[in-house]
This record gives C-alpha cells, structure tokens and sequence, in this order.
C-alpha cells in the first residue's frame, strides 16, 4: 500500500513516493524521508526519543523524522532519514559483524523499554522460546534438537537490534560508515545480535561460516547464543507457516557441534 500524497507531505516528503526494495516490501522513498507503516507508534516514539542520543561511532543511523505539526505517526505512517547506501549482494557479512559490535558499545547504556513485554507478533514469541520465556512449537525436530542443547548463560542484557542482517546499508565511497536501518529493539545479550547475523548469513544467503565464527571468536558465550539465534528465526519461521525448513539445516548442524 502507498502512503497517501497527504502523508509524505506532513513529513516534508517531495515528489511521488517509489517503493524500496527489500524487507517486506512495505518501505517507500519519498525525496528525503522513507515512509513506512507504523506497526507500533509507542515503539516508534521510544526510538524517536533515544536514537538522537546515540553517538555514532562507525555507523550513521536512520533517524525518525517528525511531521511537519510535531506527529511521530500520520495515519498509521512514520518515516526517517533517507540514508545514502545499498544492501550488497554479497552481503559484507565481516564488515556487518563490526558495525554490530560498535553499534551495541554505542547503546550499551540505553534504558530496557516497557512495549517489548507487549509485544506478540511471531519475531518476538520466536525471541522468548529462544530464551525459555515461551513454551516452543510442537513438531520440528530441527527445533527440538537446537533445545536439548541450549543452556543457561550467564550474561547482562541490553538493547539490541535483533535484525541487524538486512538492516545495514553500505555506500558507494568505502569512507562513508555503513548505515544502520530500521532499529529492531530487543533486551537481550549484545552477542546475541552477532549471532543472529552468523545465523542470518548462512540460512538465507549460504554464508561459509568459517569466517564468521573466527569474526565472532571474542563474543562470550558464542556457541549459546548462537543456538539461541536459531531457535529464534526458526521458531519465528515455524509460526510464519513455513513447510520447507531445509535451509536451517546446515546452521543448526554447525550449533549442534559447537555446543555439543
């Protein structure tokens, strides 16, 4: 669906609005802002408030844009900076691992958010199975093997992005930081969002995953988190619908290794 002329218009959106590609389709340009739904204005208005704070180091971020009368969401829409970048085709996985890290060094110190025990939508009961928060699906085996080898660590939770794998955008002059979209906030480990990208990586894009583990090797607790990253996206797959669950195949064979 397109956002309405009105809307890109109350956040200063110029021209006709052109759809972006990746993600779920739903993201359109709109001259300086990109404009998407906004599935949870409270979440959205939390972001508004902390990601100005953030001092980027290594990265730029997508800030959130108010409408021209002060709104953060316009009829169901809200919109951010358009940053310079594209997704690569290769991925840049090493290169995603570092923004990462700097990333959460930089919102190391941010608040634990309310909405997030508010939260149902599949990503967020797929994050509490992985953390034994939420009783699992039945009927994966790939997903019970990834449980009976899960165990307790102990490490301090922060705010993560939990989507970091196809949210950073790279630009043409290697100079320019990578940008980080689309902030996905979660209270978890600052490794688990490593981990999510190593799992991300080989799952959808066939990643080897030799380098990754090596780019991974000082995130404590790695092997565990890793399995947790897993059961996260699988879970998540699983309550998506998904029938074909063979891509997870090989990630879930290399965290059966690694926590064995």
């Amino acid at each position: 669906m397109e956002p309405p002329g009105y809307v890109c218009e109350a956040f200063g959106g110029v021209g006709g609005a052109v759809r972006l590609g990746g993600g779920e389709g739903r993201s359109w340009l709109a001259g300086a802002v990109v404009l998407k739904p906004c599935d949870d204005p409270v979440e959205w208005a939390w972001l508004a408030d902390v990601l100005p704070t953030v001092v980027q180091d290594g990265f730029r971020l997508a800030l959130p844009v108010r409408a021209f009368d002060g709104r953060w969401e316009v009829d169901g829409w809200c919109a951010q900076l358009a940053v310079e970048g594209v997704h690569p085709p290769d991925g840049r996985w090493l290169q995603v691992l570092v923004v990462s890290a700097k990333l959460h060094a930089a919102i190391a110190q941010l608040w634990r958010p309310a909405f997030i025990d508010a939260r149902v939508h599949p990503w967020s009961i797929g994050d509490r199975v992985a953390w034994a928060e939420a009783e699992p699906p039945y009927g994966s085996d790939l997903l019970d093997h990834l449980l009976s080898v899960r165990r307790h660590v102990e490490l301090p939770s922060q705010v993560i992005h939990g989507d970091l794998s196809g949210n950073v955008l790279f630009a043409e002059d290697p100079a320019t930081p990578p940008a980080v979209i689309d902030v996905t906030p979660y209270w978890r480990p600052a490794g688990l969002a490593s981990a999510i990208v190593v799992a991300d990586a080989m799952v959808w894009r066939g990643a080897e995953p030799g380098p990754l583990l090596g780019a991974c090797g000082q995130v404590a607790e790695f092997p565990q988190l890793f399995v947790r990253a897993l059961i996260y996206r699988l879970v998540t797959s699983i309550l998506f619908g998904a029938d074909d669950l063979s891509a997870y195949v090989p990630a879930v064979e290399l965290a059966l290794r690694l926590a064995g």
